[in-house]
């Protein structure tokens, strides 16, 4: 685990090193963090993984296998794909490389904010392209496919 400051002054730690050297302004060489693309072979696993889990009702605190909540099903989404992420939104999202919205990749993180802010960061779905999203998206409802809609746009965006 590499362990940085980020900009509100809290610890916070990735298991990927270019994003260590990203949020600590290092220069690590080769291409930077942002620029890369996930894997297309990780990037799959983590949405088959996660599509696979369609229909398991949402589950406050839930990480699996019978239900999720929002960070349980992307943690282990991603965990089956051998990445580490912490297991709330808002720590997923600091232990990702921000990206704007003209970038996404299938593999990438929407969150959303009520405050625009990363601190109000509440909710996580895994990108699958062409405006679609995989979620568990509050209690009463299961683990669905969602489209990206003007009334529930995603505040910030995450490369893990």
């Amino acid at each position: 685990r590499y362990w940085f400051k980020n900009a509100r002054g809290e610890w916070r730690w990735t298991s990927h090193y270019d994003i260590y050297l990203d949020r600590t302004g290092r220069s690590g060489g080769g291409t930077p963090a942002q620029d890369q693309a996930p894997s297309s072979d990780r990037a799959e696993s983590v949405i088959g993984y996660a599509l696979a889990q369609l229909g398991k009702p949402y589950v406050w605190g839930g990480d699996g296998p019978t239900g999720y909540d929002c960070s349980g099903l992307v943690q282990q989404a991603f965990r089956r794909a051998g990445v580490e992420l912490p297991r709330v939104a808002d720590d997923q999202y600091a232990a990702t490389t921000p990206i704007t919205q003209d970038r996404l990749r299938r593999g990438d993180l929407l969150f959303w904010s009520d405050s625009g802010r990363a601190s109000g960061i509440h909710h996580v779905g895994i990108y699958l392209g062409g405006g679609k999203f995989v979620e568990a998206p509050r209690p009463g409802k299961t683990v669905r496919v969602s489209v990206i809609s003007s009334g529930f746009r995603p505040t910030h965006f995450g490369r893990p």
